[in-house]
């Protein structure tokens, strides 16, 4: 049953470590670099085979060699996707299944801020599109999988503080009749990515599969940079008002594969702490239409 949203509740449980035969795999997106990379790096170090989503190989196969021990480097696998991309998303999601790894955690990591406003191949406004269509693609094609491993499977979106704010405007989502303003194109995708939990956590409750949503703190980040808008003035207020990437991946991964004897269905934690999303986030309507709007967009 998903449990109430409790106010201030620390993370206490360490990283659990992993079992063999891939059992307790890691599914990871934006990888590569920053928190991400800092928290697959953490899960390897604890024994837990980790399947890498990049967009560029050769950035991906970078960051598969830098995966700590003791999982040995050949059981982590590197999956080339394209969030952006409805169909390379489709073809990621196939790849997995092929693998056929006992997950222990879908992390939906990978973020863009563009400069201005850009379309994907197809036809989202592109934060929209890799931030939260792109994730909930990929979570909907996987769920079969995540259902059949020993539970609780997670599945951890990282969203951000900053999802706080206006509601999700549906009347011009991918931002075609208004001028697209950057910082709040990124506040409603990641408003878009607690209502997408808060609603997939209803739809998987029971099933061993668990959605919680994640603000993991403010980091030196490429994405920050990008926030910041890019340049180097952008990159030493990212340094000035964020911490070294790699302090994120313990939050990150402990929240993961951490506090197995816990139910999180539902939860929504700001840093190591269990909290309350924004209203509009809590909004039981909007979660539901969401859902309704992302399956017609992504052609569930």
């Amino acid at each position: 049953m998903i449990r109430a949203q409790l106010k201030y509740a620390p993370i206490m449980a360490g990283v659990q470590p992993g079992r063999s035969n891939d059992v307790n795999t890691v599914v990871i997106t934006g990888g590569n670099r920053g928190i991400g990379l800092a928290a697959a790096r953490r899960v390897a170090g604890a024994g837990h085979p980790v399947i890498l989503l990049c967009r560029d190989r050769e950035r991906g196969e970078e960051a598969r060699a830098r995966l700590a021990q003791p999982a040995a480097p050949s059981r982590h696998r590197l999956v080339i996707a394209d969030l952006a991309s409805l169909a390379s998303v489709r073809e990621a999601a196939s790849r997995i299944a092929d693998i056929k790894p006992m997950v222990a955690a879908l992390i939906n990591n990978a973020a863009v801020v563009p400069r201005q406003r850009i379309v994907s191949p197809d036809g989202f406004e592109m934060q929209l599109a890799v931030t939260h269509l792109g994730h909930f693609l990929l979570t909907n094609l996987l769920l079969p999988l995540l259902r059949r491993s020993p539970g609780p499977c997670r599945v951890v979106t990282v969203s951000s503080a900053a999802h706080e704010g206006p509601n999700f405007d549906f009347s011009d989502p991918n931002w075609e009749r208004r001028p697209y303003r950057r910082a709040r194109a990124y506040q409603q995708s990641k408003l878009a990515n607690v209502l997408f939990t808060l609603e997939l956590a209803r739809r998987v409750d029971g099933t061993g599969v668990e959605a919680v949503a994640l603000h993991p703190g403010v980091y030196d980040t490429g994405l920050l940079r990008d926030y910041m808008g890019g340049g180097p003035g952008g990159g030493a207020l990212s340094r000035v008002m964020g911490r070294r990437a790699d302090r994120g991946g313990p939050v990150l991964a402990e929240l993961a594969v951490g506090r197995r004897n816990e139910d999180l269905n539902g939860a929504y934690f700001s840093k190591t702490r269990r909290s309350s999303p924004s209203s509009a986030a809590r909004d039981a309507q909007a979660q539901s239409r969401l859902w309704a709007w992302s399956t017609e967009a992504v052609g569930l």
